[in-house]
C-alpha cells in the first residue's frame, strides 16, 4: 500500500485541489475534502427542506422573543402592569439569550448541531405554552426567561447547521433567504395579534386565572416552536461536525442520505474518505469540563482568530443595538406617526421626531386600559415584512458579493437614520425610518462569515457568543432608546447613523469576495 499527495482536477466545480490518495493493490481511493464531499451531495429536496425547516425555527424564535411585546400589551389590563413591571417583562427575551449563549455554543460544538437545536426547540415550545397560563406577571417573566433561553439556540445553530449541510454554491443564498423569513416575524405576530386581541371573550379556569384573548395569543405564538422541533427530527446531524468528532462512518452515512434525498448526480455517491483540511481546528480530548469550556472560547480571542472575532462582534453589536431597539419600538412609533399625520396639516411638516415628542403628553394622559391592536400597525408591519423579503430575494442573486452587500446596506441604513432626523417631510422621514431598519438584512451575512472564517471545532461557540453580544447590545439599545427618545429623539437617530457608518467602514476590512 502506498500513500501519496497529488494534484487532481476532478471536483464538481472543476477547481484544482491538493488531495490525499490511498493506493491499495493498484486500486486508488481518493480522499475528498469536506467541501468537495458536500458539493457532490448536491442541492435538491433535502437542502430545500432543511432550509424551510430551519427558517421555520428562526421565525419561531422571532415570534417567541419579539412577539412577546404584543402579549405584554394584551396582559397589561389583566395584571395591572405599571411601567417598571412592563420594562422587566420586555427585558426577559434579551436576558434569556444572554444567559445561555455560552452553554449553547459549547453544546453545539461538542454534542452536535441537530441534537442541541431539537432539544432547545422542544423545551422552548413546552415552556412558552405553559406561560400562557401564568397566574401573575412574575411567573410569566420567569417562564419567558426560560423559553427564550432555549429558543435563542436557533439564532446561531440554524446558520451553522445549514452552512455545514448544503453545497457551497447555495450556502450564501440560503443564509440570506433564512434571514428574510426572520425579517417577516414582525408582520407575522402583529397580524395574529390583531385578530386575537380584538376578540372579546373570557373563561374562568379557576385559581384566579381568566382565559382571555392574550392567553390564546401566547399559545398561538408558541406553535411555530413545536412545528420547528418536529421538522428538525426528519433531518440529519451536520456531517462536518461528525467528521470533526472523528465519527467518519456516521458522516459518510449522512452524506450519502443527503445525496439520495437531493437526487444527486451519478449512480452512487463516490465519497469514501474525508478530511477537513482546516487550519486551527485542534481540540484536546479527555480534559475536565471547566477546562474544555475554557479551551472552546480562548482560541477565539487569540491569534490568528482574535482580529476577526473583534471585527465581527463589533459589527454584530452595531446591527443589533440599532436595529432591535427601534424594532421593539416600532409599534409605538407607528402609533405616533399615525396620530401626527392626523393632527398636522400639510403646512405643518416637522418630521418624525416632532410627531413623536408632540404626542408624548397625549399618550401619558390616556386613562383607559386597552389591549387592542390598531389596523394601521398591521398595514405598516406587512409593508415592512413584504418589502424586506422582496429586497432579500433580490440580493440573494448577489450573495457571493457579501463584502460589497455589507458595505452598501450599512451605508444606506446609516444615512437613512440621519435622514429620519433631518428631513422635515413627515412621510419621507418615516420612510427613512424604514430605511434604518434595513440593516437587519446584514444578519444573515454576519453568520455566513462565522461559518466561513472559523474552524469547525469553534464555529458554534463563535456564533453563540455573537448571540450573547447581539442580545446584550440590543438590551442596552432598547433601554437607552426608551430613556432618551422623548428628550433627545434626533440625537438617537444621529448616533445610530454614526454607528452604522462606522460599521460600514470596518466592513471594508473583511476578506475579499470570491468572484462567481
Amino acid at each position: 500500500m502506498t500513500i501519496k499527495l497529488q494534484k487532481k482536477r476532478d471536483s464538481e466545480d472543476g477547481s484544482n485541489n491538493n488531495v490525499l490518495s490511498i493506493t491499495t493493490n493498484g486500486h486508488e481511493d481518493r480522499v475528498y475534502t469536506y467541501t468537495e464531499a458536500i458539493n457532490l451531495a448536491g442541492t435538491g429536496c433535502y437542502s430545500i427542506g432543511l432550509l424551510s425547516t430551519l427558517s421555520m425555527c428562526g421565525l419561531a424564535m422571532g415570534m417567541d422573543m419579539f412577539g412577546f411585546s404584543v402579549v405584554v400589551t394584551g396582559c397589561t389590563c389583566d395584571f395591572n402592569l405599571d411601567i417598571r413591571q412592563t420594562s422587566i417583562l420586555l427585558s426577559m427575551p434579551f436576558l434569556g439569550p444572554m444567559a445561555m449563549a455560552y452553554p449553547w455554543g459549547y453544546l453545539s460544538d461538542t454534542q452536535g448541531r441537530k441534537k442541541v437545536l431539537f432539544i432547545a426547540m422542544c423545551v422552548s415550545f413546552v415552556v412558552s405554552s405553559i406561560s400562557a397560563f401564568s397566574p401573575n406577571w412574575i411567573v410569566m417573566a420567569v417562564l419567558k426567561f426560560i423559553s427564550t433561553s432555549f429558543c435563542s439556540c436557533a439564532q446561531s445553530t440554524t446558520y451553522t447547521l445549514l452552512g455545514e449541510s448544503c453545497a457551497e454554491k447555495a450556502r450564501d443564498s440560503y443564509m440570506l433567504i433564512m434571514t428574510s423569513v426572520l425579517d417577516f416575524s414582525l408582520a407575522a405576530y402583529v397580524v395574529v395579534a390583531y385578530w386575537v386581541l380584538n376578540l372579546d371573550f373570557s373563561y374562568d379556569m379557576g385559581g384566579g386565572i381568566e382565559f382571555t384573548p392574550w392567553r390564546l395569543l401566547a399559545l398561538l405564538l408558541a406553535l411555530p416552536l413545536g412545528f420547528g422541533a418536529i421538522g428538525i427530527y426528519f433531518f440529519y446531524e451536520s456531517p462536518k461536525f461528525l467528521v470533526n468528532a472523528e465519527r467518519n462512518e456516521e458522516a459518510l452515512e449522512n452524506l450519502t442520505k443527503i445525496w439520495q434525498r437531493n437526487k444527486g448526480k451519478g449512480d452512487k455517491y463516490p465519497v469514501k474518505k474525508i478530511i477537513l483540511n482546516e487550519v486551527g481546528n485542534e481540540r484536546r480530548k479527555d480534559v475536565s469540563l471547566l477546562q474544555s469550556l475554557w479551551e472552546q472560547i480562548v482560541p477565539l480571542f487569540r491569534a490568528p482568530l482574535i482580529y476577526r472575532s473583534m471585527q465581527l462582534y463589533y459589527f454584530t453589536a452595531v446591527v443589533f443595538s440599532t436595529n432591535n431597539s427601534f424594532f421593539i419600538w416600532f409599534p409605538y412609533l407607528v402609533k405616533k406617526f399615525d396620530a401626527g399625520m392626523s393632527a398636522f396639516n400639510a403646512d405643518d411638516e416637522a418630521g418624525l421626531c416632532h410627531m413623536i415628542v408632540s404626542n408624548y403628553n397625549e399618550t401619558k394622559s390616556l386613562d383607559a386600559c386597552t389591549s387592542k391592536v390598531e389596523i394601521n400597525l398591521v398595514w405598516s408591519s406587512l409593508a415592512q415584512g413584504i418589502s424586506f423579503v422582496l429586497i432579500m430575494f433580490v440580493i440573494t442573486k448577489l450573495a457571493y458579493r457579501k463584502k460589497a452587500l455589507t458595505i452598501i446596506i450599512m451605508t444606506t441604513a446609516g444615512f437613512a437614520s440621519i435622514g429620519a432626523a433631518v428631513i422635515q417631510d413627515n412621510l419621507i422621514s418615516f420612510i427613512m425610518f424604514f430605511g434604518l431598519l434595513t440593516n437587519e438584512l446584514c444578519i444573515g451575512i454576519i453568520y455566513t462569515y462565522f461559518v466561513d472564517l472559523y474552524p469547525t471545532s469553534y464555529r458554534g461557540m463563535a456564533a453563540c457568543i455573537a448571540v450573547m453580544v447581539a442580545r446584550s447590545s440590543a438590551l442596552g439599545g432598547v433601554n437607552v432608546l426608551g430613556s432618551y427618545i422623548m428628550t433627545h429623539c434626533s440625537s438617537m437617530f444621529y448616533i445610530s447613523g454614526g454607528l452604522m457608518l462606522s460599521a460600514a467602514s470596518l466592513a471594508c476590512l473583511l476578506p475579499p469576495d470570491i468572484r462567481k
